[in-house]
């Protein structure tokens, strides 16, 4: 991107605009603007799902039109959750085992417990309870029942209280009933979905990947008379139903008892699934099953507070209705209030030939092969060899991320200006697309226009553009060179479509922060072969990120934000508070996670893009958000790039005694690092 494109943006005059505590104007404008970013991105969401509607618009032609688009949306969705469609997955058999039974609700039911060795995704066993009727030799058919989560998404209804509720009934009326433990269940949170994320996957995906495992496992029953299975569940469990569903072929019919709410911007983070939104969502799923049997259950109560929200039954039902036209089965659709059992069963008995037999299915699921890594800088021995797959890597991870080939500002507003002790302040709006502003506060040094050494200063997520020039952005004036301070977008709004996106949370920023520094580039006292970046915390991510992709960046002082990604994973933390938190995972939001990027690179890998260019890594001992083990990983690794590539002498590591925090000290350094290698002092 040449500097040059930054000149077509527009600057407007000062205007008027009620400064913040701080003599800040912008933070009022730009919290507007977000909270018309989040009505646009609804509205939005609204035009996808009348764009896939209009799929199913009856006319010439619109059965094979939407058995297209069906077909794309299975094979999609599937990899966004980490599964793929296959035509006969091998799975081990199950072994019986002794878990003692549970007391049945009826002594005309038998219960066996069988267990469903690991796959290469899970770390435990699948235990599966199955219940049968003892007057039926044989049952005519199958019902998987999915378990609902717990209270607040935590953990999950164990099998026995889920054969309370459902599987005594449903196995009474003749069906065998196959109730899974699921693993995915035990580590159903935000952290977890965190690393499945990295992964190229989420917990949804692993949950009913899982499913479908035991769904196999519950067709080989000798028990089962034909292979027809329904799926069902409740809450997460009904959620997940509708998905295993509209995916896999061997499913005869659904029922979902107020499945749980997916695929708004307000998801849990546990139940964000990464690049749905633009693909696909709730309504569309319950479509996709159809011509098979879908059974929708109103919930009789409202939601508790420790809930998640339930879907609007009536309103799946009549997206799903034009379905059911196409495919001349709207007998086939039913809605229940959820205190009408025996309406569900007899309605389930009496669908007859609209249950599709497994044997005739098309495609079923199976979890996608674990990833590994195409690209790890420690395994490179030639220097050049590096230097040619530096480039597919970097090409790559603009592609995977979504970040757009180039990033320049549609429009840069100027907002505020005023002369301060030491320098000149001006404060910037920098539209970053048709919706979105970045805050840029950019401190000039008082004398004479002339181009200089610029650093850009890069808050943490917890910080802002007020807190980094009340805490060292004066400093760097004071080094004689011009401070520019950037408020990604994350660091101002609360709302910000992002995982779930093609483009995620993290990309989105670095998207704002490279057209700031494509504006900055292009003005007349800034150097642009001098220009450095730093920040702490998310800040130092974003610093280490910007550099890695852009290569106007002529160095980078990452502080407390580098570390591999599998070291989050690993061992416990404390907070600064005290409190222990469950991995390190914990201690980012779930803005921090780039979508797939273990498939590509861990982040030394990532880092080393940077290189042959001034890089220096500066981190704490303590630091209750990047691992030491983690960020002396990277460190090595990126020593030895730098030294592949004949410069070692440009990369510095440096790790300091302390909290995750910038103190002083730390700050020095990156300003004599700074000083050596762009002032050549």
């Amino acid at each position: 991107m040449s500097a040059s494109k930054s000149t077509q943006a527009e600057i407007f005059p000062p205007r008027a605009t009620p400064p913040d505590s701080d003599g800040y104007p912008h933070y009022v404008a730009i919290g507007e603007a977000n909270e018309k970013l989040r009505k646009v991105y609804e509205r939005e969401l609204k035009a996808h799902r009348r764009a896939r509607q209009a799929f199913l618009k009856p006319g010439p032609g619109a059965l094979k039109r939407w058995q297209q688009r069906s077909s794309e949306v299975r094979t999609n969705f599937a990899r966004c959750l980490g599964l793929q469609i296959a035509e006969k997955p091998s799975e081990p058999s199950p072994a019986r085992f002794d878990f003692g039974v549970p007391v049945l609700g009826s002594p005309s039911l038998a219960a066996t417990w069988l267990r469903l060795p690991a796959a290469s995704w899970e770390d435990e066993d699948i235990e599966i309870l199955i219940l049968r009727s003892r007057g039926a030799s044989r049952s005519p058919a199958g019902v998987l029942l999915i378990p609902d989560a717990g209270p607040g998404l935590m953990g999950a209804e164990s099998p026995e209280s889920t054969a309370r509720a459902w599987g005594y009934d449903l196995a009474a009326s003749g069906m065998l009933v196959a109730i899974p433990k699921l693993p995915g269940y035990a580590r159903f949170s935000s952290t977890h979905n965190k690393w499945r994320i990295l992964e190229g996957a989420c917990t949804l995906g692993e949950i009913v990947g899982e499913a479908a495992r035991a769904l196999g496992t519950l067709l080989e029953q000798p028990d089962l008379n034909s292979p027809t299975v329904w799926v069902a569940g409740q809450g997460v469990g009904g959620l997940a139903a509708l998905m295993l569903g509209a995916l896999d072929g061997r499913i005869g019919g659904v029922l979902a008892d107020a499945p749980t709410q997916w695929g708004s911007p307000n998801d849990h983070e546990g139940l964000v699934v990464p690049h749905s939104h633009p693909l696909t969502d709730l309504p569309e799923l319950a479509a996709l099953v159809a011509p098979r049997p879908l059974g929708l259950v109103a919930p009789s109560r409202k939601n508790s507070d420790l809930d998640a929200p339930r879907a609007d039954v009536r309103s799946l039902a009549r997206a799903a209705r034009p379905a059911y036209s196409l495919f001349k089965k709207a007998e086939a659709l039913r809605v229940f209030r959820s205190t009408d059992f025996s309406a569900v069963t007899q309605w389930m008995d009496a669908q007859g030939g609209n249950v599709m037999s497994a044997k005739n299915s098309q495609g079923q699921i199976e979890y996608g092969p674990r990833p590994k890594p195409r690209f790890s800088v420690a395994s490179y021995t030639d220097g050049n060899a590096w230097k040619r797959d530096a480039r597919r890597l970097r090409a790559a991870y603009r592609k995977a991320s979504g970040l757009p080939p180039t990033s320049v500002p549609l429009a840069v507003n100027q907002v505020g200006e005023k002369h301060l002790k030491d320098c000149t302040r001006l404060e910037y709006h920098v539209q970053t697309g048709p919706h979105a502003w970045a805050n840029l506060t950019f401190l000039r040094p008082h004398g004479p226009i002339a181009r200089r050494t610029t650093i850009l200063c890069l808050p943490g997520s917890s910080s802002d553009v007020a807190r980094v020039e009340n805490e060292y952005a004066h400093e760097v004036v004071a080094e004689g060179w011009n401070a520019a301070i950037i408020d990604a977008r994350v660091a101002l709004m609360p709302f910000h479509p992002g995982i779930a996106e093609e483009r995620a949370m993290i990309t989105q920023s670095l998207h704002d922060l490279i057209c700031c520094l494509d504006y900055v580039a292009g003005r007349e006292d800034v150097d642009p072969k001098r220009i450095g970046t730093t920040g702490v915390s998310q800040g130092g991510t974003h610093s280490w990120m910007l550099a890695a992709m852009d290569k106007r960046i002529a160095a980078a002082v990452p502080i407390c934000g580098v570390c591999t990604y599998r070291s989050l994973r690993a061992g416990n933390a404390i907070n600064r508070t005290g409190i222990p938190v469950q991995t390190y995972l914990d201690s980012h939001s779930i803005y921090y996670y780039t979508p797939s990027v273990l498939r590509l690179a861990e982040q030394q890998d990532l880092c080393a893009l940077i290189a042959p260019r001034p890089f220096a890594l500066v981190g704490a001992n303590r630091d209750d958000c990047f691992p030491l083990d983690g960020m002396r990983e990277c460190a090595r690794d990126l020593k030895h790039v730098y030294q592949l590539l004949g410069a070692p002498q440009n990369f510095r590591y440096v790790e300091f005694e302390g909290l995750h925090s910038i103190p002083p000290h730390s700050r020095k350094t990156a300003y004599t690092f700074f000083r050596k290698h762009l002032d050549g002092k």
